[in-house]
């Protein structure tokens, strides 16, 4: 087994781990009904991430293209059930992981398979949540990039 899919199944196996912590809460934002305004849930990682908390976080858009808040009391508010940092955990995987690999090749790129096996498993977790059935868009992507996965039709597409 070579370095990449050596690293790729830890990643897989520290994902797992969330899976059951994850499955509610995009159930939640798939059956939730959004105001009007919003088209688009827009899910970002962020590769420090991983080590510091649950990479993705979800943005919610509107029709331009700009997150769209509701306002109560005059406090901008997200229009979502739930946190749009998603979950509030310590690290996908320790520190550590990524050092044993670096300290293996240092020009090993982690993120770029640490993020390929996030999106593979948060897309199966989507739609095992139903959300294929979705009424907007939703897409996952790093953060910054000109493509994004899109998530209710389970494909690569230009942002």
């Amino acid at each position: 087994m070579n370095i990449e899919q050596e690293f790729s199944e830890k990643v897989q196996e520290y994902l797992n781990r969330l899976t059951a912590s994850i499955k509610p809460v995009l159930k939640e934002l798939i059956e939730y009904n959004y105001p009007k305004e919003v088209v688009s849930l827009e899910f970002e990682i962020f590769a420090d991430g991983f080590t510091q908390g649950f990479p993705v976080r979800a943005f919610f858009m509107d029709s331009d293209d700009s997150e769209h808040f509701v306002y109560v009391n005059g406090e901008a508010q997200y229009p979502s059930p739930v946190d749009p940092e998603l979950l509030e955990i310590e690290h996908v995987y320790p520190y550590e992981l990524e050092e044993k690999y670096i300290n293996e090749d240092e020009d090993f790129d982690l993120w770029s398979i640490a993020i390929d096996e996030l999106i593979q498993w948060f897309s199966v977790c989507w739609k095992e949540m139903g959300g294929e059935s979705f009424q907007l868009k939703a897409n996952i992507a790093p953060h910054d990039n000109d493509q994004a996965y899109n998530l209710v039709e389970s494909k690569w597409e230009e942002r």
